[in-house]
């Protein structure tokens, strides 16, 4: 069993307020709903099966450190998607299940950049104040091979809002640099998705500060129940009003394109429920008022390693002269990407028209372009 740094793993202690509530109603044996929201390692890429990922292991530990408790898990993990999308996707993900405690991760997807500092905030904020007022808990993961993670900037959101966060990187990095973890294939056959043994490693990090904080609430059955104040956020703070459009609860005008009506298996079916053009001069055009009067747009769409792979035109507001091209081609051999193209942000608040055209189908033999769905923030 691979060792690590315990204190090192913790990457913030966080406040127990509304931990010690979750603490209480298992105790007491009543019912939990536990969300685990992140990209492919949450999925549990590379674990070889459902029950041996992190996540499962995590809500294993609750069932066996709570036996009383009636534990529901749900894992909303999504490969390949950001915490961009994740704050576009958590009310109808997470939020619908009403959860007691949401697990976040998203730092080897996020870059360390402004853009995912404010995304990431935006999601997190979203959960802490949404109607059920979740307990919250950040994990950041890394690249095995280089140390490369958004944890820098996830973690300055984790204490600035008192969330218990841990960090994979503060755990093992030195023992890799070191050579003590002589072979990163040991956890990791690429770098980056954990094998069985990496899945196992990184619940009991996670498990650690569970019981950390769990040992530090029976020391003290006392803690205030007052609720965490509404903070003034770090950032601009667009994504806490993130919300996705797609043939489910708006009607797009269409010219060519159709709604895609397959069924979706689960959460993890991600390209379902958009629009597909395929012939040249398809179009689509979003009307966004009213309700959908916003700051923000993307675009959310299939980049795709079928071929031929088609060309998209996107025009904002009639503007012909700042078309913005997307060639719908993805060079990687791992799957299909659910990209997100950010049109525009921080604009102010008012109506908008989006429209879609295809304008290379490879003479008719390209697969079809897949709008997935339009993300707005208000």
């Amino acid at each position: 069993m691979i060792s690590f740094d315990e204190k090192k793993a913790i990457a913030n202690h966080g406040d127990m307020v509304r931990l010690a509530k979750v603490f209480r109603k298992l105790e007491a044996g009543n019912s939990v709903i536990i969300c685990f929201l992140g990209g492919s390692i949450t999925q549990g890429s590379l674990s070889s099966t459902p029950y041996t990922c992190y996540a499962y292991k995590v809500y294993e530990w609750f069932k066996e450190t709570f036996p009383r408790g009636e534990i529901k898990y749900v894992n909303a993990g999504v490969g390949g998607t950001t915490s961009a999308f994740g704050a576009a996707r958590c009310d109808r993900d997470v939020l619908m299940h009403d959860p007691d405690l949401v697990l976040v991760e998203f730092s080897v997807n996020d870059e360390c950049d402004e853009y995912f500092y404010e995304s990431y905030e935006g999601l997190i904020r979203k959960l802490l104040y949404s109607e059920k007022k979740p307990a919250v808990f950040s994990i950041f993961n890394f690249f095995y091979e280089n140390g490369k993670s958004a944890e820098r900037l996830h973690s300055k959101v984790a204490r600035y809002y008192g969330i218990p966060a841990v960090s994979m990187h503060g755990a093992i990095y030195e023992d890799i640099l070191s050579g003590k973890i002589r072979d990163i294939a040991e956890l990791s056959p690429d770098g980056l998705h954990p094998n069985d043994t990496g899945h196992d490693l990184l619940g009991r990090v996670v498990t650690n500060l569970f019981g950390t904080l769990y040992d530090e609430f029976k020391g003290n059955r006392d803690t205030d129940e007052d609720d965490i104040e509404v903070k003034k956020p770090l950032t601009a703070n667009s994504f806490e009003s993130a919300q996705r459009l797609d043939n489910r609860d708006f009607k797009a005008l269409l010219s060519g394109f159709v709604e895609d009506g397959s069924p979706q298996a689960d959460v993890t079916d991600c390209f379902k429920n958009g629009w597909l053009g395929k012939r040249k001069n398809d179009r689509i055009v979003f009307e966004l008022d009213g309700e959908n009067e916003c700051t923000g747009i993307a675009i959310q769409y299939d980049k795709t390693m079928k071929r031929p792979a088609p060309v998209a035109a996107v025009t904002i507001d009639g503007n012909q002269s700042e078309k913005i091209i997307i060639d719908s081609a993805f060079d990687e051999t791992w799957g299909d990407l659910l990209d997100i193209r950010q049109l525009f942000l921080h604009e102010k608040k008012g109506p908008h028209k989006l429209e879609v055209e295809i304008i290379d189908d490879k003479e008719g033999k390209a697969v079809p372009f897949n709008v997935v769905s339009v993300i707005i923030t208000k």
